[in-house]
């Protein structure tokens, strides 16, 4: 059996928050109020364990056990030279969310065409999402190892829709409206609502009056359908498997023993946490300096290993990690502690130590995880409220000025930070 002997301390730099380049704008409906429900959020605990002085020493540690890493690095205990951690699938529907997002959003751009295939990067059925161009390179600035230019160069056959159905979240109505009688009744699920939402953003950008400016993704009652869209994938797909899946049942049950995955260079249980962290969309080494510049502001790329491109699956950080580090003043450093519970969970695993202490490192990465969506939550409502006092209670808030608003500097620090 092999053994990655290397030891090193975990870092913990003192990185602040920064801003984000993702835009959300949250308005209130003169007409009904909008109830969204879609993350659930976290009541943790605070575990202490005692340690008697006065009992027996404690042996050491096996020779060839490993100490926590300061990246996400792990040998291989079964092939010689090989890496134990993979999750391509996690990373294509990571930029599968963020291109979605992309692709919306320029529909308001000045120049923006019409779309007839507003969906493609959604459905299942797409013929040719392996063969689509991955667009977050481009539009982000850098580039992307020459062997990662479409999402089947990272993982073939994967999807978002696959991921959103059959979450927790689309086991239950998410809303009920009548503004959405797309199922013949009020009750949506998350698949029914992403479906309608991309239907009716590609039908108006037929509509040459709403292409190139925010109406092509502002409902009549406010709703800007390009950030439901996008919250509603970062929740059903990727915060939903990766916690409720891969860090909750798959963890509580016998399923996914700590023993080689067929002719895997890794364990079932190793992958397991291995797509868990995929979700979570940190870089390899994400407390690097290299991540963040002279402000403490995420950068979300950088070339560690000075090869000139940025590889996809190990060097870019992705939206609920870039997230832990933008609420990370708002209680704590959520993204170096989020990023330590994965590393530690991880080594344990390697280690081959008890399940119990394999899953008290996973509610610890679970409880950060959900306490940077609970810190989001409260952060843009907090920006809402600030947007709202302006107005007196006798004012309306039409899709007309609403539109006008968000174009012309109406909550510019929103815009920049969603």
């Amino acid at each position: 059996m092999l053994r990655h002997n290397e030891r090193s301390a975990f870092e913990h730099p003192a990185f602040h928050s920064h801003s984000s380049n993702d835009d959300c704008t949250m308005v209130s409906s003169p007409r009904r109020t909008f109830s969204f429900l879609l993350l659930p959020l976290l009541a943790a605990g605070l575990i202490l364990a005692g340690c008697d002085s006065s009992g027996p020493p404690q042996e050491d540690p096996p020779d060839d056990d490993i100490e926590v890493p300061s990246s996400y690095t792990f040998d291989s205990r079964f092939v010689n030279g090989e890496s134990a951690v993979a999750y391509p699938g996690q990373v294509t529907r990571n930029l599968l969310i963020a291109d979605l997002k992309l692709q919306t959003d320029a529909l308001a751009e000045d120049g923006a065409s019409p779309t007839s295939n507003l969906n493609e990067r959604y459905v299942e059925t797409s013929e040719n999402l392996d063969d689509l161009d991955i667009l977050t390179p481009n539009r982000r600035g850098f580039d992307q190892l020459d062997s990662q230019q479409s999402y089947g160069d990272i993982a073939t056959g994967k999807s978002l829709q696959g991921k959103a159905t059959s979450s927790y979240a689309d086991s239950r109505t998410l809303i009920a409206s009548s503004e959405l009688p797309i199922t013949g009744s009020s009750d949506v699920t998350a698949d029914q609502l992403i479906l309608d939402y991309l239907e009716r953003m590609q039908s108006n950008s037929q509509d040459d009056s709403q292409l190139g400016t925010p109406a092509v993704y502002t409902t009549d009652e406010g709703v800007q359908m390009n950030q439901m869209v996008n919250k509603l994938l970062l929740g059903s797909v990727a915060y939903s498997q990766g916690t409720d899946k891969y860090l909750g049942d798959v963890l509580n049950t016998d399923d996914s023993p700590n023993t080689q995955d067929g002719d895997n260079p890794y364990t079932t249980l190793g992958h397991v946490w291995d797509e868990a962290f995929g979700y979570f969309g940190a870089a390899r080494e994400f407390t690097s300096g290299d991540y963040f510049d002279s402000s403490g502001i995420l950068t979300n790329a950088a070339d560690r290993n000075g090869d000139g491109q940025i590889d996809l699956a190990s060097e870019f950080v992705y939206t609920w990690a870039d997230y832990s580090v933008d609420r990370g003043t708002v209680g704590g450093e959520f993204h170096t502690k989020a990023f330590e519970a994965f590393l530690k969970g991880r080594t344990a695993i390697i280690n081959e130590a008890s399940i119990s202490e394999i899953r008290s490192h996973r509610d610890d990465a679970r409880a950060a995880w959900e306490k940077v969506v609970a810190a989001n939550v409260v952060h843009y409502l907090n920006s809402m409220e600030g947007d709202l006092s302006g107005l007196s209670s006798d004012e309306t808030i039409t899709r007309e000025n609403l539109i006008v608003q968000s174009a012309y500097g109406f909550s510019d620090e929103n815009v920049a930070n969603w």
